[in-house]
């Protein structure tokens, strides 16, 4: 009974400074609960692993606040010259064909250097939702967009 005590002091205590947040995933009814100031960025940060021996590989890195998201994108082991067009997807890697998260023409295609690299930039109208699953998919190419060269979880 102590514990429980001091647990809802502390929560009351944070809540003075503080706003509760609870997001849950309407699909799968996992929730994320959150103590923290209106208006901070969430980070959100993510390791892309070649699929089916393509040998791209890369990182991802992002914040979400006030209805946006902002998401960097940067790749290794890309055929130079190439052009990737890439996506962050609600899902799972495994997955097959999980929805984009927001605006297709918001992500510009990464396109890789003389040195296999490629790294771009994204800025959604979308808040993420920290309780759901995201992965981000490195696909082949413009016009082959079924075949996914590189795919990792984007998470919290």
């Amino acid at each position: 009974m102590r514990i429980a005590t001091l647990a809802v002091a502390f929560l009351l205590t944070a809540a003075c400074s503080k706003t509760l947040k609870v997001e849950t995933d309407p699909k799968t009814g996992r929730t994320d609960v959150d103590i923290q100031k209106p208006g901070v960025a969430e980070g959100w940060k993510g390791t892309l692993s070649a699929v089916a021996g393509s040998g791209v590989g890369g990182t991802a890195t992002g914040t979400t606040a006030d209805d946006e998201t902002h998401v960097t994108v940067s790749i290794t082991g890309g055929k130079p010259g190439s052009t990737y067009p890439w996506h962050i997807h609600d899902g799972k890697c495994a997955e097959s064909g999980p929805p984009i998260v927001g605006d297709v023409a918001a992500y510009p295609p990464l396109v890789v250097g003389s040195d296999g690299t490629a790294t771009a930039m994204a800025h959604l109208s979308v808040k993420l939702n920290e309780a759901k699953n995201y992965i981000i998919n490195i696909h082949a190419s413009p016009t082959n967009l079924g075949t996914i060269v590189a795919c990792g979880d984007f998470n919290d």
